[in-house]
Formats: C-alpha cells, sequence, structure tokens
C-alpha cells in the first residue's frame, strides 16, 4: 500500500474540497450543471472522496459538446482567463481549455520543483514542440519561469519542428545540454541529421574552402553521422506526448543522454515525471486527485455499455494494478472532474521511493479507447469511419480495418476495405488515399515521414473481432508495437 504521508497528503485534499466548496463552485459550469442535475446529484450534500467517487465521469467528448453548446460565460468560472490552450483536433473537434495565472503559475511550480534535482545552472534546453495554441508551446516557458522561482533560472531555444532546420545553426554554435522533445521526433530528427549531414559538410567545405571540411564530407557518406556527434555536450532529455518506452534505448544511444520520461495532458493538471531511479512516473498530488478504473471494471464496461465502472484512489492503489487514469484537478478557469484521460497504466510500485518521493510510480501502458495512436499522431476511429463514408464514384466502403505495425522506428499503418460494391478496384484504392490526404493530420504526419502508410488491401469478406455488445474491432496492433525499436 501506499506510504503513510501519501495519505496524509490525499486527507488534506478530502479537507480542501469540503473547504473551498469546491463541488458547488464547479456546479455553475455548464461542464457539469445539467449532467449532475440528470443524475440527481444533490449538489449541497457534496463534500469529500465518497461524493467525488459518486459523480459521473466526463470526457473529451463532454468537452467539445459543452464548447458546441454553450457561450464561454456559461463554461468558465472565472470572469477572465490568462491563455486559451488547444488540442490537435485529430481525434475530432479541438478541445479548448482556458487557464488563469494561477492556473499556469501553479503548474510551472510544481514542473520547476521536479526538475530541481535534474537540471544545473549551466544548462541550455533544446525544445522542439508544436506552436501555440498548443499546450506544448507553453511547457518550455513553464520550465523556465518554474526554474527561475527555484533561483536557478535556465538558457532555453524552442524551435517547433517546421523551424529547427533554420535554427540549426544557432543549435551547433550554442551547443545545448537539455533535450525537451517528443520520441517519434527525436528519432526523425536523428534520421535527417543523418540524411543532411554529408550535404551541409560539403556547402560548408565548398563556402570556406575547406579542405577539413570536403574530408569529413566524405567520411559522412561512409559513415552515417549520429546527434551525439553534432550535440556534443547534450547529456539530458525528457520525451513527452506518446510513449517513450519503445524508443528509450535508441534515443539513449543515438543522443548519448539521459533519458526522462514525462506525461502531461492539454486538459489540466497532472503531470507525471520521472526521477533518477526510472522506475516508473511520479505524479504529483498537488494539484489534483488521481483514480485508476481497474482492468477488471473496464471489462465489465466494455461487455455492458450501461455499467458505470469503480474506482480506486490514488491511495488505495497496490502493486501491479493495471487501469484506465481519471483525473480531477483543482484549475480555477476549468476545473476538470472525474476526467477519463483514456490511458491505461499499470502501477509499478505503491511505496515510496528512494528519491524520497512519496507518490506511486506509474507506467502508461496504451489507450482504452478506439483510437489509432501512431505515435505523436493520433487519429480517432470516428475520423476515419467519416471518411469512409463518402460517396466514391468507383466503390463504397462496407467495413474496414487498419492495422498497426513498425518499419524501424516508425509506425505502419495498413488500410484493409470490404466494399459493398467496386466498379475499378484500383481507382477505387486511388480514391480512398486521396480522401485520406484531405485528412490534415493524416496528411502532414505522412509528408513529414512521421509514419508509414503501407497500402489499401481490398478483400471479399473482412472478419472483424466482435468485442461488448457485438461491436467491432477495427484497430489492431501488431504485438511486438510496443516493444523495444532500433533505429
Amino acid at each position: 500500500m501506499v506510504s503513510v504521508d501519501f495519505q496524509k497528503r490525499y486527507q488534506e485534499h478530502e479537507k480542501l474540497l469540503e473547504k473551498t466548496n469546491f463541488f458547488q463552485r464547479a456546479a455553475k459550469s455548464a461542464l457539469y450543471s445539467e449532467r449532475w442535475k440528470k443524475t440527481g446529484v444533490q449538489i449541497e450534500q457534496l463534500k469529500g472522496f465518497s461524493s467525488l467517487q459518486s459523480l459521473p465521469f466526463i470526457s473529451a467528448d463532454d468537452l467539445r459538446q459543452t464548447w458546441e453548446k454553450y457561450s464561454i460565460e456559461e463554461i468558465i468560472l472565472t470572469k477572465n482567463v490568462a491563455f486559451w490552450f488547444c488540442t490537435s483536433g485529430s481525434m475530432g473537434k479541438k478541445k479548448w481549455m482556458g487557464w488563469t495565472y494561477n492556473d499556469i503559475n501553479r503548474s510551472k511550480e510544481a514542473i520547476g520543483k521536479r526538475l530541481l534535482n535534474i537540471l544545473q545552472p549551466s544548462d541550455i534546453i533544446m525544445a522542439v514542440i508544436l506552436p501555440p495554441p498548443y499546450i506544448s508551446s507553453s511547457i518550455p516557458f513553464r520550465l523556465l519561469e518554474g526554474t527561475a522561482s527555484t533561483g536557478m533560472p535556465i538558457e532555453q531555444i524552442a524551435l517547433s519542428p517546421e523551424t529547427i532546420q533554420d535554427g540549426f545553426q544557432l543549435l551547433m554554435k550554442r551547443q545545448p545540454t537539455v533535450f525537451f522533445c517528443t520520441p517519434s521526433l527525436a528519432m526523425r530528427l536523428a534520421e535527417e541529421i543523418g540524411r543532411n549531414t554529408p550535404r551541409i559538410l560539403k556547402q560548408m567545405a565548398k563556402d570556406k574552402k575547406s579542405a577539413k571540411l570536403h574530408l569529413a564530407s566524405l567520411i559522412t557518406k561512409i559513415k552515417t553521422i549520429k546527434p551525439k556527434q553534432v550535440f556534443k555536450k547534450m547529456r539530458v532529455g525528457f520525451f513527452t506526448s506518446e510513449p517513450l518506452a519503445p524508443f528509450r534505448k535508441a534515443i539513449e544511444e543515438l543522443y548519448d543522454i539521459e533519458v526522462y520520461d514525462y506525461y502531461g495532458f492539454t486538459e489540466g493538471f497532472g503531470a507525471g515525471i520521472e526521477c533518477s531511479l526510472h522506475e516508473g512516473l511520479h505524479f504529483s498530488s498537488l494539484n489534483g486527485i488521481i483514480e485508476i478504473i481497474p482492468e477488471k471494471e473496464l471489462v465489465l464496461e466494455e461487455k455492458n455499455p450501461g455499467y458505470i465502472p469503480k474506482t480506486l484512489l490514488f491511495s488505495e492503489v497496490e502493486k501491479g494494478l493495471v487501469g484506465e487514469l481519471v483525473i480531477t484537478d483543482f484549475k480555477e478557469a476549468m476545473p476538470l472532474i472525474r476526467y477519463r484521460l483514456r490511458d491505461k497504466v499499470k502501477v509499478l510500485a505503491a511505496d515510496e521511493c528512494s528519491c524520497g518521493s512519496i507518490t506511486p510510480r506509474l507506467e502508461i501502458i496504451g489507450r482504452t479507447d478506439d483510437v489509432i495512436n501512431l505515435g505523436i499522431i493520433r487519429f480517432s476511429a470516428i475520423k476515419f469511419d467519416s471518411i469512409f463514408k463518402s460517396n466514391f464514384k468507383h466503390g463504397q466502403v462496407a467495413l474496414w480495418e487498419v492495422y498497426v505495425s513498425r518499419e524501424g522506428f516508425k509506425p505502419k499503418l495498413t488500410l484493409t476495405i470490404e466494399p459493398s460494391q467496386v466498379s475499378n478496384e484500383e481507382q477505387f484504392k486511388e480514391e480512398i488515399l486521396a480522401a485520406l490526404l484531405e485528412f490534415r493530420t493524416f496528411k502532414l504526419g505522412l509528408e513529414n515521414e512521421l509514419f508509414v502508410f503501407d497500402s489499401v488491401k481490398i478483400v471479399d469478406k473482412l472478419k472483424l473481432e466482435i468485442i461488448g455488445q457485438g461491436k467491432r474491432r477495427r484497430i489492431r496492433y501488431d504485438p511486438n508495437f510496443l516493444k523495444t525499436v532500433k533505429y
């Protein structure tokens, strides 16, 4: 079981729920008011953990629907917000989340404290991030301000995937010591360094009339250059937005750095980070309450769609527990109450860590929803379904299945179609691919070589696995998909 100190912290949270009238305040938001009334919640009687666990869950779909149906004033609980973040929209319509200055300050304070024992005053961070309004755009600056608040400000160079080539000369001259990125982008950067270094050196040799650089360019045609030969001072990397485990060894080898897993999500607090022992993600309980829906409860829900799964509080979990992560946070503008993240986790340890942290340690092991997960690129099955319902000239889709495997370190997607009718098979395949390329996220991922699209296969009969109440499983993963990748 978890430590006594951690249980005490959770008891403090329970008191906080009651002292701040947390539930009664949240009930004023359109995100909860109607939903709670429909389920018979007695708002004035809500107090502690037992009340929390009696409330209905909310999901990403609830956030989207509330955003579409209500005005901002009916949704947020403050007069103003400091910043609006949004998701990429690859899972459906974008979700916008308002954060106040206090929300941001509490977040950066928690981040700064976690990194204090890892970063050094002389560090220079190279952050490859998505630009605003995505929340990843704010993380480097919250890192910067968070470390500054501890009296140890850290220098940063923040670039987007689109601008990293423009900033490459600065990176070469400044020589960053810390890397902040997503695992798959780090692998793609390594690929580009190996691919383009000969051309860059050849051009530099020509411009500077340097025989030494010319010789170096010739050598790189024989031996692939790795990032560790370019970023010679880099020592630490923080990786987020997708599972790190399959990429860890490859990134350690390519960059010659100590690798840390970092977990966060656009909607709110709840970030997890490894300590120097690398034995799972520590989740700070300062800014929120964590529950886990055990796997056996998820199975019951899958078989009976009307079933409401039970949860365990983070203070009740034991080593080996597998289930889905649920977050309640204390944000001012848009607090999340029992938000299902759809991330599947495993409790690696429930006792105090040797690093001194008293929080249980988790590993992210997958998703519980119907998602085509290609690492940093994700698509909802609903989005694909809408694409395949298009009026094609040379055929119509009856059933479809996506199989996700790997080609090297990249996810590889194979699409199998059972048509209800087809007049020209090859032209039908071309129409399907053209429709997929009209989906911006798919197109950008393919063009930037973040995944491989194998083929469109047409079959007479597609046998889909039946799950739950006759629901067909349309997404399958290769058994080795989450195993260690090779560069």
